[in-house]
């Protein structure tokens, strides 16, 4: 019920496009930063904003591949929805051959299930720490008629609850593990779609995945449930899935909430939407532009936050995304900076600052 009050609150509110744009575009971010750190990538999200904006051909080292990856797949999926694409087995494939592509060159069509291992080895998900497995998945001969049965499921489900659904999704696909690597991230992503092409995705400005990562040993735990580490001991048919799905949609209870929260503020709030969607740092730094009254130097702004000057270019690129700021001068590389043309009209009153 709760999510279906955020449903209706986030459907009702009218928000102006360009927040609309930038609630969107900043939970794209949030949720390609969360999914991959899920599995272990160290970058942090103004460093995921500045590689999703590289060109395509750019080198990158692999935990910028990581994340320029699941940006192209949630714009995949995207673009699927706009097509009405159903989910088949060929759509699963296309969508983690997106996730994994590795290197530069023309990406793979789509994905082959995993084949079997060599002699010795185990095909296991193993716990970081203890090296121990904690999933032995099922054979890879299995794969094929488990994926089968799995699709012909999510076809023909109707009547189930949309967010039901899409927990049992996510725990299934991980279940079966049907690729060598990149399945969590598959999982995680193909839920997002089942609720997107249902109308279950808050116009698109959730990040679910950010829940997760606070929460990573409860996150694990349910999808574990207390069963054994062999698929075919119990697994294969599982008796009771509510642990997972109660802990899936407590978790999607709270993150469109927050999205509805938000939703409220922007559409009642008197206050100048553009302030709205600023970031405390980002209030900060207009304030030091009004004030200095003329372009101010990368150091200067670095002085200001009490960072290094690298950390600032960082930051700048999402600023100039976002139009909060502008080149002042230089042409191949950027040497001061002023208020951008989105905020140019903006006073310290506006900003919540007194005037002298």
């Amino acid at each position: 019920m709760s999510i279906e009050r955020s449903r209706s609150i986030v459907e009702l509110m009218p928000i102006p496009a360009h927040i609309e744009s930038d609630l969107k575009e900043q939970a794209k971010l949030k949720a390609t930063h969360y999914s991959t750190r899920i599995e272990g990538n160290t970058l942090d999200l103004e460093q995921v904003a500045r590689v999703v904006k590289q060109k395509k051909d750019d080198l990158r080292i692999p935990v910028e591949e990581e994340v320029r990856n699941y940006w192209e797949a949630l714009s995949f999926l995207t673009q699927e929805k706009n097509k009405n694409t159903p989910i088949t087995e060929d759509f699963i494939k296309k969508l983690h051959s997106i996730i994994v592509k590795h290197g530069s060159g023309r990406k793979s069509s789509k994905s082959n299930y995993r084949g079997p291992m060599p002699p010795g080895v185990l095909f296991a998900v193993f716990d970081n720490q203890t090296r121990q497995p904690d999933y032995i998945p099922p054979e890879y001969s299995d794969v094929p008629a488990l994926m089968k049965s799995f699709v012909k499921w999510i076809q023909s489900e109707n009547e189930m609850p949309v967010p039901i659904k899409a927990a049992i999704v996510t725990y299934q696909l991980l279940t079966i593990h049907p690729f060598e690597d990149g399945n969590g991230r598959t999982a995680r992503a193909l839920a997002s779609y089942v609720l997107s092409t249902t109308n279950y995705d808050v116009k698109g400005f959730h990040s679910i995945e950010e829940y997760y990562v606070e929460d990573l040993q409860g996150y694990y735990k349910h999808l574990q449930m207390g069963l054994p580490a062999l698929y075919y001991d119990g697994r294969e048919n599982p008796k009771n899935l509510a642990p997972w799905i109660e802990y899936f949609l407590r978790t999607m209870a709270l993150a469109y909430e927050k999205v509805a929260n938000l939703s409220i503020q922007f559409a009642t709030s008197t206050t100048d939407q553009r302030i709205l969607s600023l970031e405390p740092k980002e209030k900060t730094l207009l304030r030091y532009l009004i004030e200095s009254n003329r372009p101010v130097k990368p150091k200067e702004i670095a002085e200001l936050f009490q960072v290094k000057p690298i950390t600032i270019t960082k930051w700048a690129n999402t600023w100039l995304e976002r139009n909060i700021i502008e080149g002042a001068s230089g042409n191949q590389r950027i040497t001061s900076y002023r208020i951008g043309k989105n905020y140019k009209d903006l006073t310290l009153n506006d900003l919540g600052y007194k005037e002298d």
